[in-house]
């Protein structure tokens, strides 16, 4: 018993011994634990910082993103307003308030309201402010600047890309990643202070990568199209388009910095600064077929029957599209501005707008590498803006009392870039008309407004003959229906050919086509013979019509002015007994090397066939070799008619470009439903052939054309600490 308690003893005294080295292990552990947990309180405090830093780099991105995509609505409208009489002194449209709009618009100088009366609001202590995002002001100097180059001196936000700013275009920060400079014949210190739009700004002649000649093409050449997925133009080619650029900087994180509650310094967030390029291609019309307002419908009739012999080769283009039927051509592409609905088969592959659904786009550019597709939208693509300009009747239409560019800040007027009528070279002005019975809507004196051989604007004026013909009871102007001015002698056989006059104006009456017959029923007509232009104006001492230098009697207008008497504005669409404007020999217009256009609000009536013969194809055109090439025409009008009656046409043939000027949104444009002369039937679809082509080269271009503006904006590489 003593050997055991003893024992016991021993085993007791030894688990004294094994308790303290427990207590020190304790202690040890203790400390190791405290220390582990010091640290995952640091490294969560350090998660904690940098995710606040993530979550603050997420609040810039989002800001950053909303800032942009309000300046691409803001700026488009901002340069146009440029472009109105008084805006020189206007400092709204000034960069400083561009920016401060798009800042207000996007909401991008506070994210959410933490003002004492909200905070209070909470009751709660210890609150700690999270918006560290916010700026706090609304003045773009905050974080807005030039790039580089001239801006700053003037207060400017944003450099122009211009061979003037020479600063910005050899600057090392953005060195290569640039658009080409345009020359600008404007004041360089307007086109820093807002957006300028101008036709004196042109390519050099130097400017590498066009795909034009720039001596020959200044204004409008062959381009890059940009890289968006709309597809106005197929990816990587070349569109005709001028690119007019803006570059400028915005630094978010100056100053801003996280608190840390630990009892050190706040946290700085990196200050980081981005390049970006803003850009407004101005972009003449050029797709096959196009509808800058309403629903374009494609692929069918009105009826509901289907296109037939039709070929689309390149893009149709509307606000909001229709597509069905049956679109031939392989290269055929199919945009929208708004809405794209329906499906089509183009070029024998089955397309549809819902493959530009969230999630079906993702897939396709999985499985092919690619954005693009042969049906898009301009919700496809960020960052991106696109513009119809002047379309409706305003295009159509000339008002005198319009002001021209005033004050404008721009030196290009708004009404003579937008409006065709303003466009054209001359002017066939309707002074007086007949208002008596039988005989109402007849031209009785007519101004014709031209371009001299030195540049300076002249005008004629043209009456009804002072002799008539013996028993003629209604005025004609001389035995063979042909205009002849006050001055008989003038026009008698001016040239020496047999013909008793070279004027090329005269009216008719469409309905029995004999100008003694004038009924109730008639459309009394203004006529034009092509064929008489071109040696009309060299009698009158007129410069030439190939559209070169000062020899660009190529385009007129046909303006009724409402203040003479008997003169009235026709409605659109016409009413029957308006006159109307008949285009007549107009089969060779060879001599219109650079195009011919015509541009009104009457009905028009094309009689015969229109430029059937082709033209030597211009050198520097970017075009083919062998490509065979006709005078590029435009026809805009209130209302077209083809064949001067309803049995005058039996097929009609269309070669070219189709569009439509409707601007209600809520039209439905067939462009293929052709109207006979009287209206009284349509042209049979049956026998209409159509071979509509995107334009491809800036040759192709007529005198007068619509135009669209692309807005976009990109970074120009990766930001960098300053």
């Amino acid at each position: 018993m003593k050997l055991q308690y003893n024992k016991y003893t021993r085993l007791s005294f030894k688990q004294r011994r094994h308790g303290y080295a427990s207590v020190a292990m304790v202690a040890a552990l203790g400390v190791t634990a405290l220390l582990g947990l010091v640290a995952v309180f640091r490294l969560g405090m350090r998660s904690h910082e940098s995710q606040t830093r993530n979550q603050i780099k997420i609040d810039f991105q989002q800001k950053e993103d909303a800032l942009l995509r309000a300046l691409v609505a803001i700026v488009p409208n901002k340069a146009v307003a440029a472009m109105m009489p008084g805006s020189g002194a206007d400092v709204n449209v000034r960069w400083d308030a561009i920016f401060r709009d798009a800042i207000i618009a996007s909401n991008a100088e506070e994210a959410l309201d933490m003002s004492s009366a909200t905070v209070a609001g909470f009751s709660l202590t210890n609150l700690i402010k999270a918006n560290t995002g916010d700026t706090g002001t609304l003045l773009p100097s905050a974080f807005v600047g030039v790039v580089d180059g001239d801006g700053a001196a003037v207060g400017a936000k944003v450099g122009p890309g211009t061979v003037a700013n020479a600063g910005l275009i050899s600057s090392a920060k953005v060195a290569g990643k640039l658009p080409p400079a345009l020359n600008y014949s404007g004041l360089h210190a307007k086109d820093l202070l807002g957006p300028i739009i101008s036709l004196g700004k042109t390519y050099p002649a130097t400017t590498p990568g066009l795909g034009a000649n720039a001596v020959a093409y200044p204004t409008y050449n062959l381009i890059p199209y940009p890289d968006i997925r709309l597809g106005f133009a197929s990816q990587g080619q070349n569109f005709i388009a001028k690119r007019n650029w803006w570059a400028f900087s915005m630094t978010f994180g100056s100053g801003v910095t996280i608190a840390n509650n630990t009892g050190t310094a706040a946290t700085e967030v990196p200050t980081v600064t981005k390049n970006y390029v803003l850009s407004i291609y101005e972009v003449p019309a050029q797709s096959a077929v196009s509808a800058g307002g309403g629903t374009l419908q494609l692929g069918e009739y009105a009826n509901g029957a289907a296109w037939s012999a039709t070929t689309i080769r390149g893009n149709a283009f509307g606000t909001n599209v229709i597509a069905g039927g049956t679109l031939l051509g392989g290269d055929t592409m199919i945009s929208a501005r708004n809405t794209l609905t329906g499906s089509a088969n183009v070029g024998g592959s089955a397309v549809s707008a819902g493959a530009n659904d969230l999630g079906t786009r993702e897939a396709r550019f999985a499985s092919s590498g690619s954005d693009f597709y042969g049906m898009s939208d301009a919700g496809s693509s960020g960052r991106v803006a696109i513009l119809p300009i002047s379309q409706g009747d305003q295009f159509l239409r000339l008002d005198g009392s319009v002001a021209s560019t005033g004050d404008a800040l721009s030196d290009t007027g708004w009404f003579e870039y937008a409006m065709g009528a303003r466009q054209c070279s001359m002017l066939l002005e309707i002074m007086e008309c007949s208002t008596a019975a039988n005989k109402e809507n007849i031209p009785t004196k007519i101004r014709f407004h031209f371009i001299k051989q030195d540049g300076t604007r002249d005008s004629i004026i043209l009456t009804e003959p002072p002799v008539r013909n013996p028993g003629d009871p209604y005025p004609r102007y001389a035995v063979n229906g042909t205009w002849e001015n006050h001055d008989r002698d003038l026009w008698v056989n001016p040239n020496g050919s047999s013909d008793p006059s070279i004027i090329p104006f005269y009216w008719e009456n469409l309905t029995n086509n004999r100008p003694n017959d004038m009924s109730l029923a008639s459309d009394p007509c203004l006529t034009i013979r092509m064929d008489r232009m071109a040696a009309f104006l060299a009698t009158i001492g007129g410069a030439g019509i190939d559209g070169s230098g000062l020899n660009r009697n190529n385009s007129i207008a046909v303006w009724a002015n409402t203040t003479g008497a008997g003169v009235i504005q026709p409605a659109i669409p016409a009413i029957d007994g308006q006159m109307g404007f008949v285009v007549r020999n107009a089969e060779d217009l060879s001599g219109f090397a650079k195009g011919f256009s015509l541009v009104t609000d009457h009905r028009v009536y094309l009689a015969g066939d229109i430029n059937q013969v082709p033209i030597a194809l211009p050198a520097g055109s970017g075009l083919p070799g062998g490509t065979l090439h006709h005078p590029p025409v435009s026809v805009f009008a209130g209302e077209k008619r083809f064949g001067t009656s309803d049995t005058s046409v039996t097929s009609v043939t269309l070669a070219g470009q189709v569009s439509s000027m409707a601007d209600d949104s809520g039209t439905v444009v067939n462009p293929l439903d052709l109207q006979t002369g009287t209206g009284t039937t349509g042209v049979n679809t049956g026998t209409i052939t159509a071979d509509l082509e995107q334009v491809l080269s800036p040759a192709q271009l007529p005198p007068v054309n619509k135009m669209t503006w692309i807005v976009t904006i990109e970074e120009v590489g990766a930001g960098f600490a300053q």
